[in-house]
């Protein structure tokens, strides 16, 4: 996931859920937001990463909201998340591989996402538990509160159910911030042949972020 900074501005953040109507746009936010991650650096290294990132993430949006995937964003559209139950996953970590594919023309491409998916999904916990798989905020919005509004949005709704919760990065910045949301690493992979660092994070069942 791309890096989140601790909040600098006091900003006025709403969450909603995500109409059809979002998606396009949506898409080129989690494209810009996921510009410079390490996964997708690593991947698809092309100066041109934002658009295409921006084109797998509508076809991931779309993708995902057919099949029941909880989405949101804050009203004015600076950021999102893709929150799915583990027991209804359409998602790995990175999303559905086809969707990838959108982006990743070349065979090489297409063997860098796939290592990073098995590697993922090889440590994807068993237990029953809320998934973050997708939290990206727009970089011009960044330091506004939208990635703990997203995050809390859901540890709030549904701590009192007992679920934990589960997430990976691969940005070491971004340890602490899940950290002040009640994530723990509970675990780190290397992924094969020379790809990103990625911290595994857990969130016990406890009171509301």
């Amino acid at each position: 996931m791309p890096k989140h900074r601790a909040r600098v501005r006091r900003v006025t953040t709403s969450v909603r859920v995500v109409t059809p109507d979002d998606l396009d746009a949506l898409g080129a936010v989690l494209g810009r937001a996921y510009a410079d991650d390490p996964v997708w650096t690593w991947v698809y290294p092309q100066p041109d990463r934002s658009r295409r990132l921006a084109r797998m993430f509508r076809s991931l949006l779309h993708a995902t909201q057919d099949r029941g995937a909880t989405l949101l964003t804050d009203q004015a559209m600076r950021g999102a998340a893709i929150w799915q139950r583990s027991d209804n996953r359409s998602l790995g970590a990175l999303g559905n591989l086809r969707m990838a594919t959108a982006m990743i023309a070349s065979r090489a491409r297409i063997r860098r996402g796939q290592a990073v998916m098995r590697a993922i999904e090889r440590r994807h916990p068993k237990e029953l538990h809320w998934y973050l798989a997708v939290l990206g905020t727009d970089p011009a919005h960044q330091g506004e509160g939208v990635g703990s509004a997203l995050v809390r949005h859901v540890l709030d709704d549904r701590a009192n159910a007992g679920e934990p919760a589960y997430l990976e990065t691969e940005t070491e910045a971004n340890v602490p911030f899940y950290e002040r949301h009640g994530f723990e690493v509970i675990g780190e992979l290397d992924v094969p042949g020379g790809g990103p660092h990625l911290w595994l994070m857990w969130r016990h069942p406890h009171e509301p972020s």
